[in-house]
């Protein structure tokens, strides 16, 4: 099962916020832009208020968020001052961004000439970068070629629903795209059971 919540960033933390930890505020500060130091404490409150205060929250050797709440993974992804966050029993990757970004344009970077024969949907290439993006975090491995390496097999258009892989690797993944306020598009991966 997942649960995937999605919220804005606040333009301000209160002092007062018991979300917010001493450790949050402290890993916080290591970004110099202010709307990043505000995602990074968005997504982090949204894990304590989701699994506890008391959580910890760590990071993998490839640099991925990581709780010390045992069979339960999280994947975090933010953009345009909007953080999403996948809380899991099983390994989640998850990424958002905005339909009205463009891209069209660099499709031609992450997207093969056969994914791009599997939909005609207005925002298709905004559906296989989330959802490429999310596979890149539940595989998690580094220097992975979006294009040649991760591979969208299938899309369904009614529950756009994904069938996924990545080369060299024999897990399949299916991915979820999810719409959130009209113009937040979701993409949801985890390993097909």
């Amino acid at each position: 099962m997942v649960k995937t919540v999605v919220r804005e960033v606040p333009p301000v933390y209160l002092c007062c916020d018991t979300l917010i930890t001493a450790e949050d505020v402290a890993s916080a500060s290591r970004f110099q832009n202010e709307a990043r130091r505000r995602e990074h404490l968005a997504w982090r409150r949204v894990v304590r208020e989701e699994l506890g205060r008391g959580v910890q929250i760590s990071y993998n050797e490839v640099g991925a968020p990581m709780v010390d709440t045992p069979n339960t993974w999280i994947s975090v992804a933010h953009s345009q001052g909007v953080v999403a966050v996948a809380i899991s029993n099983r390994k989640v990757g998850i990424d958002i961004e905005s339909s009205e970004r463009d891209f069209e344009r660099a499709k031609s970077r992450f997207m093969s000439q056969e994914e791009m024969t599997l939909s005609s949907h207005k925002h298709w290439a905004a559906y296989v970068w989330c959802a490429k993006e999310a596979l890149y975090k539940l595989y998690g491995k580094r220097g992975v070629e979006l294009r040649d390496e991760l591979r969208i097999e299938s899309h369904d258009e009614a529950t756009r629903q994904m069938q996924a892989s990545l080369a060299g690797d024999e897990r399949r993944a299916v991915v979820e795209i999810q719409l959130h306020e009209g113009d937040m598009i979701v993409a949801v991966a985890t390993f097909d059971e």
